[in-house]
């Protein structure tokens, strides 16, 4: 635990700024690293292309997003960014820079729909301390399996980091300061990080940086060339079925969803859980460009927008089964992964 919160100190302690160096970096520094370093490197190095790429291996014993992890698995392109909010003096690249960082982010990643893009709120690392403690360890996993729960009424089926919060991730990428993006292409059964930038990184890098990560030829990813998103969800009163699903179409033409499924992704692998059922969208439901739409398990379902549903799934035979912490993914109708959401 010492040791944990000691890793991610030193992340945040680079982040807040505060020294006589750090006070004269200027809001137009772009810092690129070649290595996944718990510190920034030399300022002003940044350019469209890092030096050389640096090797990384998520370490999934200690917290992580859920949703990284599985991307990671299997062999995905990643995108992922930390960014601040709001207003702060003390951060290094004065106030705005870190919104035209996340803003260009954003905008450009609907156009490299197979690069899954993972953005994160630096100061939402969820409670690391109950994530740690919720991870197996050892015999005392096997011990939890027999007794089913500890006496309280909980079996340990709460997810240890929820939606948006990043655990240990930002210390093991070596996130100085914001804005930080990176982009990780899978290689030679592991990861490398084609591009890191701290600081302040004009569009046009950025896109440069997509490009080419969009454009590596040898990955084994899994990931859907159609950019659409899971925006929302509900579950059934029993809390193991889903009553609706909402899914945004990032797209600048209209997309069909027949033939897409949902599934939920075994978090070992990455890869779809075969035993968890599925549900199978049928009904011929066009989203527009850049709109969203919803379907049901019934056509009675109205969403959270008081909407009634666009048409409804089917559910296999076993029921889809959904459990806190699950991956629900969509996948389109090839079988390739278009989005995945925390349940």
């Amino acid at each position: 635990m010492a040791a944990i919160s000691l890793l991610v100190g030193t992340s945040f302690l680079a982040g807040c700024g505060g020294g006589d160096e750090t006070a004269e970096t200027t809001a137009a520094t772009t810092t690129a690293t070649t290595a996944a370093v718990a510190a920034p490197t030399t300022v002003g190095a940044g350019q469209a292309e890092t030096v050389r790429d640096a090797p990384f291996e998520l370490n999934t014993q200690q917290p992580v997003p859920p949703d990284f992890a599985a991307a990671y698995e299997r062999n995905a392109l990643i995108a992922v960014q930390f960014y601040k909010e709001g207003q702060d003096p003390f951060y290094p690249q004065g106030l705005g820079i870190d919104e035209r960082v996340n803003n260009s982010v954003d905008e450009l990643s609907s156009n490299y729909p197979t690069v899954e893009l993972f953005s994160y709120e630096i100061t939402n690392p969820g409670d690391i301390g109950a994530a740690v403690q919720a991870q197996p360890q050892g015999d005392q996993t096997d011990q939890q399996s027999t007794n089913g729960d500890d006496g309280d009424g909980d079996t340990g089926d709460s997810p240890p980091l929820a939606a948006g919060e990043y655990g240990t991730l930002p210390a093991q990428l070596g996130v100085g300061y914001t804005p930080f993006l990176a982009t990780l292409a899978p290689q030679d059964g592991g990861y490398i990080i084609e591009n890191l930038f701290q600081g302040y990184v004009p569009r046009p890098v950025v896109k440069q940086a997509l490009f080419d990560l969009s454009a590596a030829g040898d990955t084994q990813g899994n990931t859907s060339d159609v950019d659409v998103v899971i925006d929302s969800f509900d579950l059934t009163r029993d809390g193991a079925g889903l009553e609706y699903v909402s899914i945004e179409n990032n797209t600048n033409r209209a997309v069909d969803l027949q033939g897409f499924t949902l599934r939920v992704l075994d978090l070992e692998t990455g890869e779809v859980d075969p035993g968890a059922g599925e549900a199978s969208i049928n009904d011929n439901i066009s989203i527009p460009a850049k709109r969203s739409r919803s379907v049901g398990r019934d056509a009675n379902v109205v969403d959270s927008e008081g909407n009634d549903v666009e048409g409804v799934f089917d559910v296999s035979d076993g029921g889809l089964d959904l459990t806190p912490g699950d991956q629900l993914a969509l996948l389109d109708s090839g079988g390739a992964i278009a989005s995945t959401i925390t349940i």
